[in-house]
C-alpha cells in the first residue's frame, strides 16, 4: 500500500504509558493508518533507527495569545516537538476587546505576563472585537502548531463592566451578558475560560486584575454554560502563597469544578527552600475530591525557575502594597518612586511582614545579570546581599541604588523556585498532577522554559532518571489530552491524528538560552532552541526536519468536543 508518510524500523512510545516497542508507524490524509509491522511504499519514508517516535508534546499553559499574530510558528515551542498548545490562560489575553480598550487589555500581559507594551500593541493586528472574531483571525492567518484557546476572564470582564471591572463584581445583568457572551465563544470554538486571584497579579494602572474581582454569581454563570455545553475546561491561577492552598483557594476549585462538571486545571505546586513537605500536604487536602470523580490536577513544571527581572516591569513584587505605584509608570515616575524614602521603608516594611508570594528578602538569591556602566561591571554575578556589604547598605538601598544609578538597566536573576532537584523529582512522579507551567510566550525577557517536554525527557530520563521513557512520554501527550478533552490526539494508534515528534535519546535536550532580536520593532526576548528533535510531524505533514522550518501551516483551531 501507498502512504503519505513511513516512519520504518523505530522505536514507537505510544504515549499510553505501555512498553516501547519496535515496528513502524505510517500515515496518510492527516491520519495514523497503521502501527507495527508495517511496509510498503510511501511518498515520504522516515528512516527511524535508532530514534524513538512519540505523539506530539502537548504544552497546557503557554501565552502566545498576541504572538501569533506576527509568529504563527509560536516559536520556541515548535522546535520542542510540541504539537499542540492552549493559551488564554491565567485570565488575561486579547479578546474580546472593544477596539479603545486595547490598550488597557495590552497592559494586563503587561503586567501579569511581563509582554513589552509597545511588541503587543506594534506587533498584534486587533482586528477582531469579539472572542470569535479572534479565532477567525487566527485561522484565517494560518499557524504551524494546533491551538486551543481559553476565553481570559479579565478581558471578558473588562468588555462588559468597563473600568469598573478591577474594582467591583459584577452586576446581575452584567453577569447575563458576560453568560452570553461566553455561550457565544464556546459556539466559536473557545475552550472553556481562565481567571487568576493571585495578588501580585495586577492589571491597568497597577489596579488589581479584573478577573480577581469576579463574583461567585459571574463565575457560576459561566460554569453553568460549560455544564449545559458540556465540554471545555477551566484554568485558574489560584495559589497567592506558594506551598500554601488556603481555606477560601480550595472552596473557589471546588466550586469551579462542581458548578461547572468540568475538569480544572490550577497553579501551581513548586518547591521552594524551607517548604518541608508543605506540596503533599496540599496534594492530601484535594485527594478526597479527586477521589470523588472531580478532575482538578495542579501544574507543575519539570526544572527549575530561573528568572529575569528589571524595574521598569515591577513584576518581582507585584503583590506588595509598597509597589502598586510602580506599575505602568514613566521611567522618570518610577526613578522618582523608588528613591523616596517612604517607598523604601514601605518595601522594607513588606519584606518583614512575608507579603510577597515567593521573595521576602532572600537577597542572597538575587544576582546582578545585567549593568550597562563601566563601573559596575565588578558586580556582575554579585549577590544583592554581597553588593549590600561591599557598600555597606542595607540590601533595599543597595538594590535601588544600583537600579537608579543604571537608569533601571539594571537587570537580576531570582532563583528560588524549584532548587531543589529532589523536590521536583518527587513532584513531576505525583500522579495527581499535570505537567505545564513553561508559560511559553510570556516573561520574553525574564525566562523562557518553553522547552520543558526536552528538559523532562533529557534530565528525568536519561540523566537522572527517576522515570521511565513511556512514563514521561505519557504525561506530556495523553495525559493532556486527555484533560483537555482531544480524543483524536496524544496516541500512536490506528484512526488517531498524525501529530507525531521523532527525536535522538542520545541527544533530545535543551540548548542554554539565548537573546534574540525578534520581536516586532526588533524588540529583545530569551529563547530555548532545542536539540535531538529530528522530526515533527502534524496532521499528516512535516513541519520541522532536523531542525528546519519546511515552509507548511497545517495548525488547526481547535474546537472542544461535547463530552
Amino acid at each position: 500500500m501507498a502512504y503519505d508518510i513511513l516512519i520504518e524500523n523505530t522505536k514507537i512510545c505510544d504515549g499510553s504509558g505501555a512498553s516501547a516497542y519496535a515496528g513502524s508507524v505510517a500515515i496518510e490524509a492527516g491520519r495514523i493508518t497503521a502501527v507495527g509491522d508495517v511496509s510498503g511504499s510511501a511518498r515520504h519514508k522516515i528512516n527511524g533507527q535508532d530514534l524513538v517516535v512519540a505523539p506530539g508534546f502537548i504544552d497546557p499553559h503557554t501565552h502566545y495569545d498576541a504572538q501569533i499574530c506576527w509568529d504563527p510558528l509560536l516559536s520556541p515551542s515548535c522546535w520542542h516537538g510540541i504539537t499542540t498548545v492552549l493559551m488564554g490562560n491565567c485570565g488575561v489575553g486579547v479578546a474580546p476587546c472593544r477596539p479603545a480598550a486595547k490598550e488597557v487589555v495590552a497592559w494586563d500581559l503587561v503586567n501579569v505576563e511581563a509582554l513589552p507594551y509597545e511588541v503587543l500593541i506594534r506587533g498584534a493586528s486587533w482586528e477582531w472585537e469579539s472572542f470569535g472574531d479572534y479565532l477567525a483571525s487566527i485561522a484565517r492567518r494560518g499557524i504551524a502548531l494546533n491551538a486551543a484557546f481559553l476565553v481570559p476572564l479579565s478581558a471578558l470582564r473588562y468588555y462588559v463592566v468597563g473600568e469598573e471591572a478591577s474594582e467591583r463584581a459584577a452586576t446581575p445583568a452584567e453577569t447575563e451578558q458576560m453568560a452570553r457572551l461566553f455561550h457565544d465563544a464556546m459556539k466559536a470554538g473557545a475552550y472553556g475560560f481562565s481567571l487568576s486571584t493571585i495578588r501580585r497579579h495586577m492589571g491597568f494602572q497597577g489596579k488589581p486584575l479584573a478577573s480577581r474581582l469576579a463574583g461567585k454569581d459571574e463565575l457560576d454563570a459561566l460554569c453553568q454554560v460549560m455544564r449545559e455545553m458540556k465540554r471545555g475546561v477551566i484554568e485558574i491561577a489560584l495559589m497567592k502563597q506558594i506551598g500554601m492552598l488556603a481555606d477560601d483557594e480550595l472552596d473557589l476549585l471546588i466550586r469551579l469544578a462542581r458548578e461547572s462538571q468540568r475538569p480544572v486545571t490550577w497553579l501551581a505546586l513548586l518547591d521552594m527552600p524551607g517548604m518541608g513537605d508543605a506540596n503533599e500536604r496540599i496534594l492530601e487536602r484535594v485527594r478526597p475530591f479527586m477521589q470523588q470523580g472531580l478532575r482538578i490536577p495542579p501544574q507543575v513544571t519539570p526544572r527549575p525557575v530561573k528568572m529575569y527581572y528589571d524595574l521598569r516591569t515591577p513584576s518581582l513584587c507585584g503583590e506588595m502594597p509598597s509597589w502598586r505605584p510602580a506599575f505602568n509608570r514613566s521611567r522618570e515616575e518610577q526613578i522618582a518612586l523608588y528613591r523616596s524614602d517612604r517607598f523604601r521603608e514601605q518595601f522594607r516594611d513588606d519584606l518583614q511582614a512575608h507579603r510577597g508570594a515567593f521573595f521576602n528578602g532572600q537577597w542572597e538569591a538575587v544576582t546582578v545579570a545585567k549593568v550597562a556602566m563601566d563601573e559596575h561591571k565588578a558586580l556582575l554575578n554579585k549577590s544583592i546581599r554581597e553588593v549590600a556589604e561591599l557598600q555597606r547598605k542595607h540590601p533595599v538601598d543597595a538594590f535601588l541604588d544600583l537600579a537608579i544609578a543604571e537608569n533601571l538597566e539594571l537587570g537580576i536573576t531570582v532563583q528560588l523556585i524549584n532548587a531543589d532537584q529532589s523536590a521536583v523529582a518527587r513532584l513531576i512522579s505525583r500522579p495527581e498532577v499535570m505537567i505545564g507551567l513553561s508559560d511559553a510566550g510570556a516573561h520574553v525577557s525574564q525566562h523562557c522554559e518553553a522547552g520543558s517536554p526536552t528538559y523532562m525527557l533529557r534530565e528525568w530520563v536519561y540523566k537522572n532518571p527517576v522515570m521511565s521513557l513511556e512514563t514521561a512520554v505519557k504525561r506530556v501527550t495523553s495525559e493532556p489530552a486527555d484533560f483537555l478533552g482531544l480524543r483524536n490526539k496524544g496516541r500512536i494508534h490506528p484512526g488517531m491524528d498524525a501529530d507525531l515528534v521523532v527525536f535522538d535519546p542520545a541527544t533530545v535536550g535543551t540548548q542554554p538560552l539565548e537573546w534574540v532580536n525578534d520581536l516586532p520593532g526588533g524588540a529583545p526576548r530569551l529563547i530555548e532552541r532545542s536539540q535531538g528533535i529530528i522530526w515533527s510531524i502534524i496532521g499528516g505533514e512535516v513541519v520541522f526536519a532536523n531542525n528546519e522550518y519546511q515552509g507548511v501551516m497545517p495548525g488547526q483551531v481547535l474546537k472542544p468536543i461535547a463530552a
